[in-house]
């Protein structure tokens, strides 16, 4: 249970995160040289106000009287942090407004302090589930509860059942576990294992998922053993479950389109034991910084990057049409299926960027048509819930001449989400990552 200092911390990153709806950039900036434990109470304390903002402010209006929107951004988000540690945590309710109150004496003096240590005392006790339930409007109701945009919950109500959305709004909200898939270009995945036993890590390989490990309990990532000689890679079994559909195989061209920070360009290295060629496409000079930087810590060589637009680049298109064996998009997306890892994801959507990322999906698509071979496999996926970026894509693929292929190699315990030749998984169904596949031929 950390001081003032770590609250003023929190409370600067979410006078940042109001700007600009970001915050894993403000998270990394304000807590990169602390101690690991500080870093972790700060993320946690952040993230949680983050993901439960709607409920936060529902409950201090209530509670208060106040409008949070008049308040100073300072004392706004100070209300938020008291209230989502006596919510959300096992911190004393006291402790919580004391070394909250205390860092904003540091920031704005003593009069904004004891404004803030007055009214936040009407929170402790507060039985938000009660005021919630005299809300007649059952999205409202929902959306309040869970803590979401009303216009989301509807519409996944409406793709998904009113039978399955609020156990979608309930696994949307858990934070994700940690996984990591085993780099087996340089170690096997029962190696890893005796590693992390030896090292009193406590793990457990996925269930159903081949190379995955689960890191169980809060390890910082640097401490993992073997994370600095590149034996694994952070990444989500749903994230891992793209590259591994592909079926890549070893003597192949891939191409990886939207490959930057590099797990999926990795994983297909790995399936292969870096005996595939691939050429990683993306359009961003920073994240292909990331990717190259992965690569050399994993001991990956077959990778050629190329930093391009392929829905403008002709020169890209004439130079490899119908050369790929293989290709794999990771196309750009809303999203919405990662929200338990990046809670902001809650409040920095709209129609208007899934309409817009419908379209570079599209394009994607039809360039990719004309790099794949004649009877080459393109796997499509996207980290979406959203059905204008995944079910509605199949249709345009198809009218555009690619063919449905199947998931052959869907792992057992997935072949009954799956239709045809496209998959869904979910957080609250499978544990993973909210992603949408389909893979097709030429």
């Amino acid at each position: 249970m950390t001081g003032w200092n770590e609250r003023l911390i929190a409370i600067k990153i979410l006078n940042r995160f109001e700007k600009d709806k970001k915050l894993k950039e403000h998270i990394e900036k304000f807590t990169s040289r602390l101690h690991p434990q500080d870093r972790a109470f700060i993320r946690e304390i952040v993230s949680g106000t983050v993901r439960f903002l709607r409920l936060l402010d529902f409950s201090i209006e209530k509670a208060t009287g106040k409008n949070l929107k008049r308040q100073k951004n300072t004392v706004r988000n100070s209300l938020r942090v008291i209230a989502y540690q006596i919510f959300f945590t096992n911190v004393p309710p006291y402790a919580a407004l004391n070394e909250t109150v205390e860092a904003v004496k540091k920031i704005l003096g003593k009069k904004a302090a004891g404004f803030v240590n007055a009214i936040s005392k009407k929170i402790i006790g507060f039985d938000y589930k009660k005021e919630i339930e005299r809300i007649s409007d059952y999205f409202e109701r929902l959306s309040i509860l869970y803590s979401f945009e009303t216009w989301m919950v509807k519409r996944w109500s409406n793709f998904y059942g009113k039978e399955e959305i609020e156990k979608l709004l309930k696994g949307l909200n858990r934070v994700a576990p940690l996984f990591i898939r085993v780099n087996t270009i340089k170690i096997s995945q029962q190696e890893l294992l005796n590693l992390l036993e030896k090292t009193k890590i406590d793990a457990e390989p996925h269930p159903f998922i081949p190379y995955m490990i689960r890191i169980k309990g809060r390890v910082p990532i640097e401490s993992i053993p073997g994370y600095k000689e590149g034996f694994f890679y952070i990444q989500d079994p749903a994230s891992f479950l793209s590259a591994y559909l592909l079926d890549p195989k070893q003597g192949e061209i891939i191409l990886d389109v939207g490959a930057a920070p590099g797990g999926k360009t990795t994983a297909l290295s790995s399936l292969t034991i870096d005996k595939a060629r691939i050429i990683a496409v993306d359009i961003n000079k920073e994240r292909m910084k990331l990717l190259k930087n992965n690569l050399k810590r994993l001991g990956i060589s077959n990778v050629e990057l190329v930093l391009t637009d392929i829905q403008k680049d002709k020169n890209f298109i004439e130079k490899h049409e119908n050369s790929f064996d293989k290709i794999l998009i990771d196309a750009p997306c809303s999203a919405t299926g990662v929200i338990r890892r990046h809670p902001e994801g809650k409040w920095n959507k709209s129609l208007k960027l899934i309409k817009y990322n419908q379209t570079i999906q599209r394009n994607l698509l039809s360039s990719c048509y004309k790099l794949l071979k004649p009877g080459g496999v393109l796997l499509y996926s996207v980290c979406s819930l959203e059905k204008e970026e995944g079910e509605d894509i199949l249709k345009f693929a198809q009218e555009i001449g690619f063919k449905e292929s199947s998931l052959y190699n869907l792992p057992e315990l997935l072949k009954s989400f799956a239709k045809k030749h496209f998959l869904r998984v979910f957080p609250h169904k499978n544990n993973m990552d909210g992603f949408f596949y389909s893979k097709f031929e030429k």
